[in-house]
């Protein structure tokens, strides 16, 4: 009678430890997503112009003059798209880098709609970033802490 389980344990051993590792990189590699995405708001994505420092919005006709975000009661997926694609007739910009022509935009694809405006022309994998920091930092998070 052979035991199997010997043979298999280096293995089991080694997939277990790796399971593990990622379990406690996850975290780390997402709190690095968020930072990314924090660079995005501050430097490349201008959303603090229309949102605020911290996403509180405003009134409007004044600085800030977008919607709050700390509020927002939108989905991600829809948060997304409408940060990618922008909500056409309106100041909010389309910020995915090819949004229309390259990438389906409320789906269409092929040329911009009418009355949407070009913003940062952000990579896919500054939007990614862009929307952990959101969901970490942002979205739901009505209180801003000094450390923001």
């Amino acid at each position: 009678m052979s035991d199997t389980s010997s043979r298999r344990s280096p293995l089991a051993g080694w997939l277990l430890t790796a399971a593990a590792s990622l379990a406690l990189i996850a975290p780390v590699m997402a709190q690095d997503l968020a930072a990314d995405g924090l660079k995005v708001w501050k430097e490349r994505g201008g959303c603090f112009n229309c949102h605020g420092d911290f996403g509180q919005g405003g009134e409007g006709g004044h600085f800030p003059a977008g919607p709050s975000l700390r509020a927002s009661q939108l989905d991600p997926d829809s948060m997304r798209e409408i940060i990618a694609c922008g909500i056409p007739g309106t100041p909010m910009p389309y910020n995915l880098k090819g949004a229309y022509t390259e990438a389906e935009c409320y789906g269409e694809k092929g040329a911009v709609l009418e009355g949407a405006v070009p913003g940062a022309s952000l990579e896919p994998t500054e939007l990614d970033a862009l929307m952990a920091y959101l969901g970490e930092k942002v979205v739901g998070k009505r209180r801003i802490t000094k450390a923001e």
